[in-house]
């Protein structure tokens, strides 16, 4: 079912499927994308936990908020719509911007977290400039023309000559996304630093990255984990940031089994 929750300068819409009775997983999307990029993971997931998972503020079909946004405004989001839905902790799966999402939980509301999945995940960024950069361009020439970058650094080389329809249905995705919305939540994602709080997570963490990733190398994984007193790591060969499209079936085993405490 879909819903709204009403939030200070707009309104969230989210959706919750599956079991009522069990225990919760949280979904939460990457930068430019919406609940939809989950999809395939909750439909495997939902006839043993309860599904919740919302378009962040600027996304889907969320409103977009007083911009610029950070990432503790948006991980709020998710705080209020747990509060919401008497949910007082809950399994956490996150790529990318969701995964900082999923950091700044962890460590500042451990016990909303139980097992948390983070895909792509990075601490801190380290070359806010190539962010500027991205800001610009788009302000300039719209979110398509970032396209032909995003491919390069999402994916492992060869894949969107090989996969073109997957890779046009995530460019549909994101060229759906509000370009202010776009802006705000990369500016969140530049400015992101929790790289002091890191030993506050204590969760079950298990850290998934794309052997070569380019926007978040597998240095920035290892480096949470080392920091970390929970975290493990899976590294998937021949895939880069959107590991998760790129080896579907070796993305999802290990998500599950994670979450289901297989293993």
């Amino acid at each position: 079912m879909i819903y709204s929750l009403p939030r200070p300068g707009g309104t969230l819409i989210y959706k919750v499927v599956g079991k009522q009775d069990a225990d919760t997983i949280f979904f939460c999307h990457s930068l430019g994308a919406n609940q939809s990029l989950w999809g395939r993971q909750i439909e495997q997931l939902s006839d043993s936990h309860r599904i919740v998972s919302c378009d962040l503020r600027g996304h889907g079909e969320s409103d977009i908020f007083d911009t610029p946004y950070t990432i503790e405004i948006m991980a709020q989001d998710i705080v209020a719509l747990l509060d919401h839905l008497n949910i007082p902790s809950c399994h956490f799966v996150g790529l990318s911007l969701g995964s900082m999402i999923g950091l700044w939980l962890g460590a500042t509301e451990p016990n909303r977290m139980q097992r948390m999945v983070l895909a792509g995940a990075s601490a801190k960024v380290k070359d806010s400039s190539a962010f500027n950069k991205r800001i610009s361009q788009i302000e300039l020439n719209g979110l398509n023309s970032m396209f032909t970058e995003l491919d390069d650094r999402w994916y492992a080389a060869g894949y969107p000559a090989k996969q073109p329809l997957v890779v046009d249905k995530i460019r549909a995705m994101i060229a759906k996304t509000p370009i202010k919305g776009y802006i705000a939540a990369t500016i969140a994602v530049r400015d992101f630093d929790i790289i002091e709080q890191l030993p506050n997570i204590k969760a079950q963490m298990l850290l998934i990255t794309g052997l070569e990733d380019k926007a978040t190398p597998l240095s920035d994984a290892k480096y949470i984990v080392e920091r970390c007193p929970n975290a493990t790591l899976t590294i998937i060969k021949n895939a880069s940031h959107l590991a998760m499209v790129e080896k579907p079936e070796i993305f999802d085993d290990a998500l599950i089994k994670f979450i289901r405490g297989i293993g």
